[in-house]
């Protein structure tokens, strides 16, 4: 039976190539869009999955909710949490805090000074945290590991960055950042896989952080914010019970600091599975992904797939007729109708797993190209295990029982009389279904090609938002760190300044603490009036810049006189000048600009000597910030005006004073236009990603259209040759066979535009600064599914149409 199944499958293709290449063709680019998607989610969701303990694993997270205002979440809090917590919370079995090192250190290995980089991942953390997760170590002892003061552990990459092949254990690292000094080597780490959350190359310990500290003192251990705390529970403690009990101990220490500013706090225990796809809630330096990506992406392989399986289904049913003969005579000589659907499921199937293995095939070779395109990395490894491919077969089953069940039933529901009389065998009904399927995989089409045209407005509207700071030409450059003994940073930056002004092709030069774009120095949600009561604090946001910097970036003082005619030092006891933006004024509750002036403010103290027009510190993902802007000579980063003439020489000549001043520093400048069209990559990525996948959507409702016109075509050959004997042009002919299909293109942006515009209004909802959605990128996406539909009917039609009507009236 099995072989007569697949000797009559092999003969049906074989006879009707064309018919069998669009039908594998479409089912493999709907299988690689899946898979490829699907990889990609998968890869999402199995992140930290690699931890032994990642069922116990928590992360501490805290909602605050100010009087009248929104639930504000975050992970960082004081030190002292997880102390309280391992001493107050039985269900803890044991913490571990992480703090970032913020200033990006620079490090080296003092035989070898002159080989200094600058490292972004650096963490400090206790001893338990590697008992609580599965970083393991390759060299070292990891019982002591973490807990000796003065050491560090590196990764593997790392190791041989800094030591080469040489046996890093008990060697010398020079850390200049939070704290600065000498760390012997304690162990080396395996690189952090790439589905880790956290991301880190270098592990301190924390007790030399808090040794170094002002805010080591147990009182003011709430005070010193910038710590992620995470606890491994009891096995059979479930999140959710644990959380009051968190907020009634935590409640119980910070019920005065939240008494005074009105607020109500709750702490949750957030699952280690539940961190990576929630970016709503804002941890610093660690990987985190969007789950409405990850659904948005999911529901384009899914509906990509549903086309390819309605093109299967539609070219099938067309070609029932065609085989209505072949049903005629096979049940005339004894062919039952369960034998009859268990043939044309086979064919399905055959046709199913061909077009499985070449998609599996075209996503391994394709795999690197999207991981290029989505800045992502997709290990080949996810194939290894055994239940992708469980799901693979799963698919497969799924798509010839949708894709085959119901051409089998009405192929082999054919009555053997109707069918041997004549090759009519269509109905109104399966005429209906056609055109149901053709407009439903159309709509899905011009609603993706919709949001293409949405999602690439919006993000080019970002790239050229007008932020109101002048970005050309800026050259950046992280002030050195490494300093020879007696000379402190604001000597450096000075002296280096006097140097660099000297250079022909530097027009302008300014110092701060943080740049456009990549964040501010210190974020609070108490800012106010000095003599304001607590719980009217704001939040807001914090930076330290010279005298210079609201010049060259070219920021409009719109009341006051800034820094002008201000003393770079501020004497013991008074204010330092700061000025604010037009969005704190009118937040901390002054009446105009003008009313701030002369004001002092919280934070410092600050004296307010001007206030700027309102511009864009950071994108448009965000509203702006209210920001203040705090004179002060002790900054971290240079920015240049730099002339575009001998550009290569000017940078050259400032790496020479740079590196000859100041040995041991690494000379890192970017372009701060450049740099700040960063924040907008990941945007690009799914832009690039949403129009592959759209474009490879309407390739396949293509393929289908062209299927069933060119069936069309054949099925009225006779009414063709004699319209053409009878005088009808080419034209008419040519538009006769092609205005069906193109009411239902029509009929499908008719269903199209309404779906696309409410899903696009909820996916602009989540930029502070969006698009309005106009009437012309409906139009745009229907003409253009139009004009594809038209152009592929078209081509059968004029085949048909200038074909010899002879040939046409012989047919049959």
């Amino acid at each position: 039976m099995f072989k007569n199944y697949m000797k009559i499958a092999l003969r049906n293709l074989h006879r009707n190539k064309s018919h069998a290449f669009i039908n594998i063709s479409g089912l493999t680019i709907g299988l690689v869009c899946c898979l490829l998607i699907f990889e990609y989610v998968v890869n999402e969701h199995r992140f930290d999955d690699f931890n032994a303990n990642k069922n116990d694993l928590y992360r501490i997270t805290q909602t605050t909710i100010r009087s009248g205002g929104e639930p504000d979440t975050g992970t960082l809090g004081g030190w002292r949490l997880g102390e309280v917590l391992g001493e107050s919370v039985p269900e803890v079995v044991r913490f571990a805090r992480i703090h970032p090192d913020y200033a990006s250190p620079v490090i080296y290995d003092p035989e070898k000074p002159e080989a200094a980089f600058e490292e972004e991942h650096v963490f400090y953390t206790d001893a338990a945290f590697l008992e609580m997760f599965s970083y393991p170590l390759v060299a070292g002892n990891p019982e002591k590991a973490l807990s000796e003061p003065g050491t560090l552990l590196l990764s593997e990459s790392m190791a041989e960055k800094y030591f080469g092949n040489e046996n890093p254990i008990g060697k010398t690292l020079n850390v200049t950042g939070w704290i600065s000094g000498d760390f012997r080597v304690n162990g080396v780490l395996k690189d952090v896989p790439q589905n880790s959350h956290l991301e880190f190359d270098f592990l301190l310990p924390v007790v030399d952080l808090l040794a170094n500290s002002r805010y080591s003192d147990p009182e003011t251990g709430w005070n010193w914010s910038n710590f992620i705390t995470y606890v491994q529970l009891q096995s059979y403690v479930k999140s959710v019970d644990i959380h009051e009990k968190l907020t009634t101990v935590l409640w119980e220490h910070r019920r005065e600091n939240y008494e005074q500013i009105n607020a109500t706090a709750t702490w949750q225990a957030q699952p280690l599975a539940e961190i990576h796809l929630n970016d709503d809630i804002f941890a610093p330096r660690v990987r985190q992904g969007s789950y409405k990506t990850v659904y948005f992406f999911s529901m384009i392989g899914l509906i990509t797939l549903l086309i390819a399986l309605i093109n299967y289904i539609n070219l099938t049913t067309a070609r029932a007729i065609d085989r209505a003969r072949e049903v005629g005579v096979r049940k005339v000589v004894g062919a039952n109708r369960k034998q009859l659907i268990r043939q044309f499921l086979f064919e399905t199937g055959l046709t199913m797993m061909a077009s499985v293995w070449l998609a599996v095939a075209l996503a391994s070779v394709l795999r690197p190209v999207v991981n290029g395109l989505a800045g992502i990395e997709i290990p080949d490894a996810l194939w290894s295990q055994g239940w992708p491919w469980a799901i693979l077969l799963g698919v497969t089953l799924f798509g010839t029982l949708l894709g085959g069940l119901y051409p089998a039933f009405v192929l082999s529901a054919f009555k053997p009389v109707s069918v041997l009389k004549s090759r009519s065998g269509a109905t109104a009904t399966r005429q209906w279904l056609r055109q149901s399927l053709v407009v439903t995989q159309f709509a899905a089409s011009i609603a993706l090609l919709s949001g293409v045209a949405i999602v690439y407005s919006q993000v080019d509207y970002m790239r050229n938002f007008d932020n109101g700071m002048d970005m050309e030409q800026i050259l950046t450059l992280a002030g050195p760190r490494v300093l020879p003994e007696g000379t402190t940073r604001s000597q450096a930056m000075e002296v280096l300044s006097g140097e660099f002004k000297n250079i022909p092709g530097i027009q302008k030069i300014a110092t701060s603490n943080a740049l456009p774009g990549q964040g501010f120095n210190w974020y609070t949600s108490g800012m106010r009036k000095q003599d304001a009561d607590p719980s009217e604090g704001i939040s807001g946001v914090v930076s330290w810049i010279d005298t210079s910097f609201a010049s060259l970036y070219g920021l409009e003082i719109i009341e006051g006189t800034g820094f002008k005619n201000v003393s770079m030092t501020t004497p013991d006891g008074e204010p330092t000048p700061a000025i604010i933006n037009e969005t704190a004024a009118r937040k901390i509750g002054f009446d105009s600009p003008a009313d701030a002036l002369g004001e002092i403010l919280n934070t410092g103290p600050a004296e307010v000597v001007g206030v700027f027009k309102d511009f864009n510190w950071s994108s448009a993902h965000q509203e702006r910030e209210a920001a203040v802007f705090l004179l002060n000579s002790f900054s971290n980063n240079f920015s240049m005006k730099v002339s575009t003439e001998n550009l290569p020489e000017t940078i050259s000549t400032i790496r020479s004073i740079f590196t000859a001043m100041y040995p041991g520093n690494p000379f890192q400048y970017d372009f701060l236009d450049e740099k700040f069209a960063e924040q907008f990559r990941s945007d690009q990525q799914f832009v690039m990603l949403f129009s592959i996948f759209t474009g490879l959507a309407i390739l396949i409702s293509c393929l289908g259209l062209f299927g069933l016109a060119s069936f069309s075509a054949r099925q009225r050959t006779k009414e063709i040759g004699i319209r053409k004997v009878l005088g009808a042009s080419v034209l008419s002919v040519a538009g006769l066979l092609s205005k069906s299909f193109i009411k239902l293109v029509v009929l499908a942006n008719i269903i199209a535009w309404p779906l696309a515009w409410y899903l696009m209004s909820q996916w602009l909802d989540n930029f502070a600064y969006r698009i309005e959605i106009s009437w012309w990128f409906f139009a745009l996406a229907g003409g253009l599914a139009l004009l594809i539909a038209v152009a592929t009917v078209s081509w059968q039609a004029f085949q048909a149409a200038t074909a010899n009507p002879v040939k046409a009236l012989r047919y049959e």
